[in-house]
């Protein structure tokens, strides 16, 4: 059976990304077993999930450069190879030590290919039906990080871990597999002139900056605020990461173009992604803590509540296409924003004693929510400005979104430990006419369902947050679409037709001249040709405005004919 080629790209693109995003968020909810089992207190239990996601971040920038240098096949296996590797050394490894070289190992496969396979996934499907490349966005990679939520439950109800990596490393063999029937490396022989100078003051300093972070984390979770170690690693990383930003605002062809997203719409996007990220976080943590101490299900049927999280999956993947081109990334915000608001008021006033089927439409649409402000996040920041930049752009937002994500599981959990033990001594002081066994064991159990309550507070003030941002983002218009007809198929009659090939471009009107809200990608790249420039150049295109741009393609047009 003959695979068409963009759903080929879409296999390979989930495969690539997919396992690295499973096994963040699932190592994160397990982090007590890996504890357990090495029961090496020199390392504490966050460390590989930090050393995968902070050497993910690190190496986003590089998956299109290499794609340039090696050809989209070699830099595919590549990654996968790597990622491949470090799943054996992370299945092998005795100690936390192990495991974090075979997650580093992971974290860069997985960054290499990120901004490698998105613009592909997103090119390869034809321009009638590129709405559908948002449909993968979420329901793949989106949908990746809640399968690990799924299967980290499954470890901690059973207590054997291993077999995550056994997955990743059947997924990413099959990647490699299906790499040789979709990809090529045709782009490698396409020789430039005039390439920019590499980046060398960039990679210096954004490796300055994450070794920094993780170097904070680290000692802030093991240590707490009191640390020296912690406030030396907050100052190196605020230090070096003004550094970065200037350095990267002025350099001509920099690694991460934070000039790109400093305007209003991609800084609105940035912000939502972001925000909703934590929210949802906080909110997850709240439901998973609420149905482990106060519920009384056992382990099949938190199972089966688990599954409503694939509900809420496929709605906001399914919904997010259909709507973006209709509504625009503010509307689809908003509608995220209100159903997370919704779920986190419900919980306030409710405790672990609720139905199962309660816990089910609370994880469908908080899935559901977060997933249409990730939608509005992220392709809000892509098509936010000029549509030639989009790319190293894009860069930019995966950069800061996973470096916060690195950020989130450490302060949450440092968070929680303070609410808690604040909660716990108000308990403590209201329970002094309890029994001593009644009385510690109702304590804790009471103090975790108020921690929760108010974490769901939290999540529920950060959800009007992403709400007043995605209304602000509405504010400044829904941007470019996703999708259109093609300009070689609108239905045009043949009189029409020749009416519109005779007048000259300057006699038209506006709205006539700028009628399409997409570029076709052939026009965009033989456009790219008659201007000289081999490739986007993102300080100079970041002064292009669109309207200008789709009057030069429609000129050349017209001089061609």
């Amino acid at each position: 059976m003959k695979i068409e080629k963009h759903w080929g790209i879409s296999l390979l693109a989930v495969l690539a990304i997919g396992p690295g995003l499973m096994l963040n968020t699932s190592l994160n909810s397990i982090r007590e077993i890996l504890q357990q089992t090495f029961n090496n207190q020199s390392y504490i239990s966050i460390t590989p999930v930090l050393i995968g996601v902070i050497s993910f971040a690190f190496c986003i920038p590089f998956g299109p450069i290499l794609r340039h240098k090696l050809g989209e096949r070699r830099t595919y296996v590549l990654s996968m190879c790597l990622f491949l590797i470090g799943a054996i050394v992370s299945i092998a490894s005795n100690s936390f030590l192990g495991m974090g070289i075979g997650r580093f190992l992971q974290g860069t496969g997985t960054g290499l290919a990120l901004m490698m396979m998105i613009p592909m996934l997103v090119l390869s499907f034809p321009i009638h039906k590129r709405n559908l490349a948002l449909l993968i966005l979420i329901g793949g990679f989106y949908g990746s990080s809640v399968v690990g939520i799924f299967l980290g439950m499954l470890v901690n109800s059973y207590g054997h871990w291993r077999w995550l990596f056994y997955i990743a490393a059947i997924l990413s063999l099959l990647g490699i597999c299906f790499s040789y029937k979709f990809l090529t490396n045709d782009h490698a022989k396409q020789q430039h002139k005039n390439h920019a100078p590499f980046d060398i003051i960039g990679v210096a300093l954004m490796f300055m900056v994450t070794a920094f972070i993780t170097f904070t984390l680290l000692n802030l979770q093991k240590s707490g605020w009191g640390s020296t170690y912690v406030w030396i690693g907050i100052v190196g990383s605020i230090t070096f990461l003004c550094f970065l930003f200037v350095a990267e605002w002025h350099i001509k062809n920099p690694l991460i173009p934070f000039r790109l997203v400093a305007s209003r719409k991609p800084a609105l996007a940035i912000l939502i992604a972001v925000i909703g990220n934590i929210s949802m976080s906080l909110t997850l943590l709240s439901l998973q803590g609420l149905l482990k101490s106060g519920s009384g299900f056992d382990k099949g049927d938190i199972s089966l509540i688990y599954i409503g999280l694939f509900a809420g999956i496929v709605i906001a993947a399914i919904l997010s296409a259909g709507l973006y081109d209709k509504v625009g990334p503010g509307v689809l915000g908003i509608i995220g924003a209100v159903i997370i608001m919704g779920v986190n008021i419900q919980w306030i006033y409710l405790d672990g004693h609720a139905s199962a089927f309660l816990f089910v439409s609370s994880f469908v649409a908080l899935i559901a929510g977060v997933g249409f402000t990730v939608a509005a996040g992220l392709m809000g920041a892509a098509l936010g400005g000029p549509l030639p930049s989009l790319v190293p752009r894009m860069v930019t937002v995966q950069f800061i979104r996973v470096t916060v994500s690195a950020i989130i599981p450490v302060i949450s959990s440092i968070v929680f430990a303070k609410v808690y033990k604040d909660h716990l001594a108000t308990v403590s002081a209201e329970s002094q006419m309890a029994s001593k066994e009644n009385f510690t064991q109702s304590l804790h159990v009471k103090s975790e369902i108020i921690t929760y309550h108010t974490f769901s507070m939290f999540s529920c003030v950060l959800s009007i947050v992403v709400f007043i941002l995605s209304f602000l983002m509405f504010l400044t218009g829904k941007g470019h679409k996703l999708a259109h007809k093609p300009h070689d198929k609108e239905k045009l009659s043949t009189e029409e037709a020749h009416i519109k090939k005779a007048t000259p471009i300057f006699e038209r009107s506006p709205k006539e001249a700028v009628s399409n809200q997409v570029i076709g990608d052939s026009e965009y790249r033989e456009a790219l040709k008659k201007f000289g420039q081999p490739k986007a150049s993102p300080g100079k295109m970041l002064h292009m405005r669109d309207q200008e741009y789709r009057k030069a393609l429609k000129r050349m047009k017209d001089i061609g004919q």
